[in-house]
């Protein structure tokens, strides 16, 4: 298993309850199975979790509505060779 792929499969259980309940935008530090806190902006939650946490060791991740909100969608255009 990935790093903190645990924890992001976790988070996609729980978003839907999430944001429900602290509505999109709003951020969670996830470790393990473990909700850390939800915090209001990015800064608010870095702050906060890592006085207690080393970095790369839990999940901060922003709460969206639906995982559409959550993909984003690249278009490259297609280099057409003139020779």
């Amino acid at each position: 298993m990935r790093p903190l792929e645990l924890e992001y499969r976790f988070f996609l259980e729980i978003m839907d309850d999430l944001a429900e309940k602290h509505g999109a935008g709003s951020y969670v530090a996830i470790k393990g199975r473990d909700i850390l806190g939800v915090y209001s902006s990015y800064e608010d939650a870095a702050k906060t979790v890592y006085k207690e946490h080393e970095k790369g060791t839990f999940l901060l991740q922003r709460i969206e509505d639906s995982i559409e909100a959550m993909t984003v969608y690249l278009h490259t255009p297609r280099i057409v060779s003139t020779s």
